[in-house]
């Protein structure tokens, strides 16, 4: 798997979601909603001959600033399983062209995501992803 591919149609696949604004990787600023794609964690081959290759890609959802009263009405929709602004059914929908496989395995509370000098209410996807060594 080629990292910057991988992070791209991940982007690709978040920007399904009606008024999300993404970004493929950690920016200077955003506008909220927003979906950051971070920077994976890497298992190198799974199996011989450089067959199979795993990441642990963090995605980060940021609704509002941190000390907004309706936050949590506004990231809750984003943690669903299922639903219009579900990231984790528009993240498996597949099909994938840069990698095999997508899962969603956790959901979590994020700390105060800072972009530039501000906070904001977000929350962390673990997205496990396989596919060919590159």
């Amino acid at each position: 798997m080629i990292v910057s591919d991988v992070m791209d149609e991940v982007a690709g696949l978040l920007g399904t979601i009606s008024g999300l604004r993404v970004t493929a990787y950690p920016p200077d600023e955003i506008q909220v909603p927003a979906a950051v794609v971070g920077y994976p964690e890497i298992d190198f081959d799974g199996t011989y001959a450089r067959g199979m290759d795993r990441f642990e890609l963090p995605v980060f959802v940021a609704v509002s600033k941190v000390s907004t009263r309706a936050a949590r009405d506004k990231v809750t929709p984003y943690m669903n399983g299922s639903g219009a602004l579900s990231v984790k059914a528009a993240l498996e929908t597949g099909p994938y062209t840069a990698f095999h496989t997508l899962h969603v395995t956790r959901i979590a509370p994020a700390e105060p995501l800072t972009v530039g000098a501000l906070e904001y209410l977000s929350i962390e996807l673990t997205c496990v992803i396989t596919g060919s060594g590159a």
